[in-house]
């Protein structure tokens, strides 16, 4: 993640530990990354993607369309159809809090 990216996590998520991190995109975009991820992945997910994904956990679902996948060791596989070479990975555990802060609307001024 770079410095002049103003990152957020949930408050869902404990202080040092590895979580899913949103930062504003330009033209409303929202980024993604999984702090403990070692490819360093960044996905860039459009407007409409990031309110179609935000409705969905706040209405208790994934986000559709195979955007989030099961892999092996129980870890998830995160992508858009934006973007669908770029994939961010990262544990049940760390996706449970940040669906809790999404659910709370911590992330609710990143898009319209």
């Amino acid at each position: 993640m770079t410095s002049a990216t103003a990152w957020q996590k949930s408050s869902y998520c404990g202080t040092g530990e590895s979580c899913i991190h949103l930062a504003p995109a330009p033209q409303g975009a929202v980024r993604l990354t999984e702090s403990s991820d070692p490819t360093g992945a960044i996905l860039t997910l459009a407007p409409a993607t990031w309110r179609a994904w935000r409705d969905a956990i706040k209405g208790g679902r994934l986000p559709g369309g195979g955007t989030v996948e099961a892999g092996p060791g129980g870890v998830l596989r995160l992508r858009s159809a934006d973007h669908p070479a770029v994939v961010v990975t990262t544990s049940p555990a760390q996706w449970d809090a940040f669906a809790a802060g999404v659910r709370d609307g911590e992330f609710d001024r990143l898009a319209g």
